[in-house]
């Protein structure tokens, strides 16, 4: 019984100094300190990553139709071809498919005749062989002095004349002889349309101009011989009626004879006495042939005229006769003249 006492006694004590030991640890352990928490910074939207897909391909743009384009020759001239290289030169190969052909290949001429196919004839006998085989394609032609019969009710012809304006061919004779006051002119009736261009160029340059008609070569000579006294100038335009190599012939010595410079179509005539040709630049009727070919192509002929003039005039001078006629001198014997833009 006292053991029993005496070991509560024990417990007692030692659950006192217990409960003092946990109230001493409790006064001095110190309450957690306060944490800072940083403010969450808003996230910005991210910039759109630009696409780095490659851009649509457009399809291909289509070459343009070519338009076809039948160079019909008359190889007669030698200067044709050089017309006709010309012509080619002039015309894209983008735009035209051209074919070349000589006036008198009938075979190949007939297997274009149910084609639908543009003809440019350099020639009198290309024009005619065109349009005898193919009577139905639009026909552009160049190089031929006489043309008015063509243009009679064929709605499908167009041309390109065989001389220079005679307005640039006046100016370039007056250039060479300022001294130019009356000059003689004669051609035939079917010729009258050259007759009153060349009233028009010589108004236009204070120029007095006689004007004859004549039926044949042999009147031609005699009109002449009647104008020489008045006139230091006389004019010859290609005209078979009116002229022939001998009538030319006499023309030309007589001229020389009276001292009276002689402007011709052919440079061949400056060693028989001319004074000065006048004729037209290959490149000049390629480039107004290809202007009257675009529109045809086209189909904007409603307002195209029959004829389109040239722009161009290639002068060739002889000197020797140029001296004897007592004109200014000229180191230049050929050189070309254009009309202004």
């Amino acid at each position: 019984m006292r053991n029993y006492a005496q070991l509560r006694h024990r417990l007692g004590r030692a659950s006192a100094a217990f409960a003092a030991l946990v109230l001493v640890g409790c006064a001095t352990v110190a309450p957690p300190a306060a944490v800072d928490v940083p403010t969450p910074t808003p996230i910005e939207p991210a910039e759109p990553t630009p696409s780095t897909a490659p851009p649509p391909i457009s399809p291909p743009t289509p070459e343009p139709s070519r338009a076809e384009i039948a160079i019909v020759l008359d190889t007669s001239a030698p200067s044709h071809a050089v017309v006709a290289a010309e012509i080619v030169a002039a015309l894209p190969p983008r735009f035209y498919r051209v074919v070349q052909l000589a006036s008198d290949d009938t075979a190949a001429l007939g297997a274009l005749r149910d084609q639908s196919i543009t003809i440019v004839a350099v020639g009198s006998g290309a024009v005619a062989a065109a349009r005898t085989q193919l009577p139905k394609q639009p026909l552009v032609f160049c190089q031929v002095l006489a043309y008015e019969e063509l243009l009679d009710g064929d709605e499908r012809i167009w041309g390109v004349p065989a001389l220079p304006p005679l307005s640039l061919q006046l100016r370039g004779w007056k250039a060479i002889d300022p001294t130019l006051r009356t000059i003689a002119l004669i051609v035939s009736d079917p010729h009258a349309h050259l007759a009153a261009e060349a009233q028009q160029a010589a108004d236009a340059t204070a120029t007095d101009l006689l004007i004859e008609t004549s039926s044949s070569d042999r009147e031609t000579l005699y009109l002449f011989r009647r104008l020489a006294a008045g006139v230091d100038g006389l004019w010859l335009l290609p005209d078979n009626e009116a002229l022939s190599p001998s009538a030319l012939r006499e023309i030309l010595r007589l001229a020389a004879a009276r001292g009276i410079g002689v402007l011709t179509f052919s440079a061949a005539l400056l060693d028989r006495g001319a004074l000065l040709s006048a004729t037209s630049v290959p490149a000049d009727v390629a480039a107004t042939v290809r202007r009257v070919v675009e529109r045809v192509v086209a189909g904007r002929t409603a307002d195209l005229p029959a004829m389109t003039p040239l722009s161009a005039a290639e002068f060739e001078l002889n000197q020797s006769v140029a001296a004897a006629l007592d004109l200014p001198s000229s180191t230049v014997p050929r050189w070309v003249t254009r009309e202004p833009n």
